[in-house]
């Protein structure tokens, strides 16, 4: 049942709105009610399901304003990564707000398959999920049924920010959240076909490092390995199979265009810590070699 303040809530028809982001637009439709909030299409998911290749970064530096830098560089998504990082709830929350003020989809990596966590991500305003280590249909059908609301799944309807939208959220939730499964380990490639065959599974992601360590291999995102190469190619096999879009995390932009290349189209590019971290190594780089020159 909803509460009495979202059974008041009076929905005029969607319109379009247009968000600049530099030489770059983008439209979404939105649907508004009387307190002027709205809820906004899932332009990342529509990429996808029209088979364009959907390309984003990882976020890791635990910051609002980093956030926002990110979504108004032109990444279709930005993922706030809870698994790795040191960030916490509240300022994750804030990196969703941030991001949501660009053209770019707020999305966030769980730091588990646990309903609990992906039901506090999603009352927090992410429009997607990328759900870490799921090597089983079982586990597939988990995450599923935490992301989805009854009658497609179990997620709990209650407050946070998805409160602020009243029932349009409730009905946008189901077909607007954006849930991709990680497949990260051997016994997942094993598994890619009856995984991605889960209703509700949008897309699958790999991770190289962990699913070369659970070949054995030194964990790289610069696969060399003949096994680990196969497995990769494994699963975008199987993707390509089930109508499933698949995914892969890549350390640079050149790998990303080889990737799409082959056949990914939901794409990670690095992360923001290691792009500032080069950037930076780069400049200095460049600073110290002409100092030595003018002390030679």
């Amino acid at each position: 049942m909803f509460s009495p303040v979202t059974s008041i809530i009076l929905t005029p028809p969607s319109r379009s709105l247009r968000r600049r982001d530099g030489n770059q637009s983008i439209n979404r439709k939105i649907t508004q009610h009387y307190w002027g909030c709205g809820v906004y299409e899932n332009t990342a998911k529509r990429k996808l399901q029209s088979g364009q290749p959907s390309v984003g970064i990882w976020h890791s530096l635990c910051s609002p304003l980093v956030a926002e830098y990110l979504g108004h560089t032109g990444w279709d998504w930005i993922v706030v990564d809870t698994e790795h990082s040191p960030v916490g709830f509240e300022t994750t929350v804030e990196c969703f707000r941030a991001i949501l003020t660009t053209p770019a989809a707020p999305m966030a990596r769980v730091a588990g398959n646990d309903p609990v966590l992906i039901k506090r991500l999603l009352d927090a305003g992410a429009m997607g999920l990328v759900i870490p280590m799921v090597n089983s249909r079982k586990e597939a059908e988990r995450a599923v049924a935490a992301c989805r609301f009854p009658p497609d799944g179990q997620r709990s309807l209650g407050g946070g920010r998805s409160f602020v939208y009243g029932k349009d959220y409730f009905e946008w939730a189901n077909q607007e959240i954006l849930l991709v499964v990680q497949i990260e380990h051997i016994d997942a490639v094993t598994a890619a076909r009856e995984i991605l065959a889960v209703p509700g599974v949008d897309a699958c992601f790999v991770g190289p490092n962990d699913l070369a360590g659970s070949l054995g291999i030194e964990p790289t995102l610069y696969p060399s390995h003949p096994d680990h190469i196969a497995a990769i190619a494994e699963v975008l096999a199987a993707a390509r199979e089930l109508g499933k879009p698949a995914g892969i995390h890549c350390p640079d932009a050149e790998s990303v265009v080889e990737r799409i290349r082959q056949g990914f189209r939901f794409i990670a590019c690095a992360n923001d810590a290691t792009m500032m971290r080069n950037g930076v190594a780069r400049s200095l780089e460049i600073i110290h070699a002409a100092e030595s020159g003018m002390s030679a």
